[in-house]
């Protein structure tokens, strides 16, 4: 059976009550296909990427609670779950396993855009590296075209960057202490101006909240189509049996 993921212009759900265990993720939320496509594995366990459908669920993505087996208590049930055992096969010109959303719709620097990507994730179960990326800015340039990464690292949410496509990730501390099962809101607003892109982060857990401004020049990026991602980016290539899961109990992307 294939499962759904949900996301789109409007909000991934409207409230954890409103989810259904016994829908796939996209009917529970049933916007996300307008938006994106879904990068998981096919029943080689090699990786693919698919469009979202009323019927897409499997073991790599499904609804929270959907069957007993399949429960995690510390998210909310029918939240979307991303499953990615470590070492499995990775996309081209990467070296770690992913069961990702990825945006359908492009942007580049030296253009006027203002999109926004907000989400509550939830870190369930982290691989021997106890570093997961759950959101992203990646770009369709091989060799270091990642904007942007979130990730929740041993406890820890940093936020990586690059001020060109291919330099070194520099990596900001936002929060400490972010336990397993713990809920982490996001927003990531990116507004491009032409000669510039402005990107702000906001991240919330606890009760303590970060925020951080982020600039970068369009000549750096002008030649990368960039797109927005979230779900579950596994930082472990061993095949040590250990699984990164993380789910979702809201998502939303507006362009404007």
């Amino acid at each position: 059976m294939k499962l759904l993921v949900v996301i789109a212009a409007l909000p991934f759900c409207t409230a954890a009550s409103s989810l259904d265990i016994m829908q796939t993720p996209a009917g529970n939320f049933p916007h996300v296909a307008e938006n994106f496509v879904l990068q998981d594995f096919n029943a080689q366990d090699r990786p693919e990427e698919v469009p979202i459908t009323h019927t897409l669920q499997n073991r790599y993505i499904y609804s929270n609670c959907f069957e007993p087996a399949s429960c995690y208590r510390d998210a909310p049930e029918g939240a979307v779950v991303f499953r990615v055992p470590s070492g499995f096969a990775s996309t081209t010109n990467s070296h770690y396993p992913r069961v990702e959303l990825r945006a359908k719709r492009d942007f580049k620097l030296g253009n006027s855009f203002d999109i926004t990507q907000s989400g509550e994730a939830y870190i369930l179960q982290n691989p021997q590296t106890r570093s997961i990326i759950f959101a992203q800015i990646h770009g369709d340039k091989p060799g270091g075209s990642e904007l942007l990464k979130l990730r929740w690292d041993n406890g820890s949410i940093v936020a990586g960057t690059k001020e060109h496509c291919g330099a070194p990730e520099n990596k900001k501390l936002l929060l400490t202490g972010v336990e397993l099962g713990q809920k982490i809101s996001y927003t990531i607003k990116a507004r491009g101006t032409g000669a510039s892109m402005i990107l702000r982060i906001k991240v919330s857990a606890g009760g303590r909240v970060s925020k951080q401004i982020f600039a970068f020049p369009a000549s750096g990026w002008s030649d990368v189509a960039l797109y927005f991602k979230a779900g579950n980016y596994n930082q472990s290539s061993s095949l040590d049996g250990s699984t990164a899961i993380v789910a979702y109990s809201a998502l939303k992307i507006q362009y404007k």
